[in-house]
C-alpha cells in the first residue's frame, strides 16, 4: 500500500514554525488550530495560518488544517476551505457521520472540493467508525489515541497493546469504505527515536501507512519506515508480469508460491496500481 510517509503537525499560532515547515521533510503538513493552540489564541492562529497559506507554492507538500470543534468550526471551515492551498480539513473529536456531512455541506458552499479527515478520539467515535468512514467527503481517517485513552480510562503501555482493537477497527473501516490507508497515530514521546521507530514498525504491520508526527525529528524515522521497499516492489512487478502471461486464474510462481487474486491485489497495492 502506498501513501504519504509522514504527516507533520505544525502549531498554527507559531508563524516561525510555519515558515520552516516545508524544510522538515514531511510528505504532508497539518497546520493545527486545535490542541496545539491555547484557547485565547484561536483567532490569531487562524489569521496566521491564512496568511501563511498565501505564501505556499502550488508545488509544495500538501497542506491540511486541523480545525476546532464546537462554536469555531463553521467559521474556520468556511474560511479555510475557500483557500486554494488547503488540500483538506482534519476534524477532531468526530463522533458521528452527521458531523462530517455538515462539514461537507459547508465545504460545498465555497465552490471547492477538498478532503475531510475525521479524527476518531472517543468511545462514540469508535462505535460509529464505519459510518464516519463512509460519510461524504472523507478521504482518510486519523486515530487520536491520546484523547481516546483518556475517554476510555486507559493507561497504555509503551507498545500500546491496550488499543490494538481500536487500531485494527480504524484500518478495517478505512479499507471497507475504500479510503486511503490511515496514518499511524502520534507518539508524544519525542526524545526516543528508537522507541518511535519500533512503535512505527508495529503500526505499519497493522496496516497503517505513514505516521502523524508532532516534532520534526520524528519525520525522518517515519519516512524511513514507510519508504518503498525495493525488494517488495521487485516481487510485485514479477508477480504481475507472471500473471499477465498466465493462461488461467491461479498459478504457481517461480518461487513456488500459489498466486491468486488475493496475492495480485497485494502486489497492486505495493505498486499503487
Amino acid at each position: 500500500m502506498t501513501g504519504p510517509r509522514s504527516y507533520l503537525y505544525v502549531p498554527g499560532d507559531r508563524p516561525e514554525r510555519l515558515a520552516k515547515a516545508f524544510t522538515r521533510g514531511a510528505d504532508v503538513l497539518i497546520a493545527d488550530l486545535e490542541d496545539a493552540v491555547p484557547a485565547d489564541a484561536k483567532e490569531e492562529a487562524l489569521l496566521s495560518v491564512l496568511s501563511w497559506l498565501d505564501t505556499v507554492d502550488a508545488a509544495a507538500a500538501p497542506v491540511w488544517v486541523r480545525v476546532n470543534s464546537g462554536d469555531r468550526r463553521e467559521e474556520e471551515v468556511l474560511r479555510l476551505a475557500a483557500h486554494p492551498r488547503v488540500r483538506g480539513l482534519c476534524l477532531p473529536k468526530t463522533e458521528s457521520a452527521v458531523e462530517v456531512a455538515e462539514v461537507a455541506r459547508l465545504i460545498r458552499t465555497t465552490g471547492r472540493e477538498i478532503g475531510i479527515a475525521p479524527l476518531v478520539e472517543s468511545a462514540r467515535g469508535v462505535v460509529n467508525v464505519h459510518a464516519i468512514a463512509a460519510a461524504p467527503g472523507v478521504r482518510l481517517l486519523h486515530l487520536g489515541e491520546v484523547d481516546l485513552a483518556a475517554d476510555l480510562g486507559l493507561s497504555p503501555g509503551p507498545g500500546g497493546e491496550e488499543l490494538l482493537l481500536v487500531r485494527s477497527l480504524v484500518v478495517v473501516a478505512s479499507r471497507a469504505a475504500r479510503l486511503g490507508a490511515p496514518p499511524a497515530p502520534v507518539d508524544t514521546q519525542v526524545d526516543d527515536p528508537d522507541a518511535f521507530r519500533s512503535s512505527t514498525q508495529v503500526l505499519a504491520a497493522l496496516g497503517f501507512v505513514g505516521r502523524a508526527c508532532i516534532h520534526p525529528r520524528q519525520v525522518a524515522v517515519a519516512n524511513d519506515v514507510f519508504a518503498s521497499d525495493p525488494g517488495e516492489q521487485a516481487w510485485a512487478r514479477a508477480v504481475l508480469d507472471a500473471a499477465s502471461q498466465a493462461d488461467h486464474g491461479a498459478f504457481r510462481g517461480d518461487d513456488g508460491e500459489m498466486v491468486d487474486e488475493a496475492v495480485l491485489r497485494r502486489a497492486r497495492g505495493i505498486l499503487g496500481s
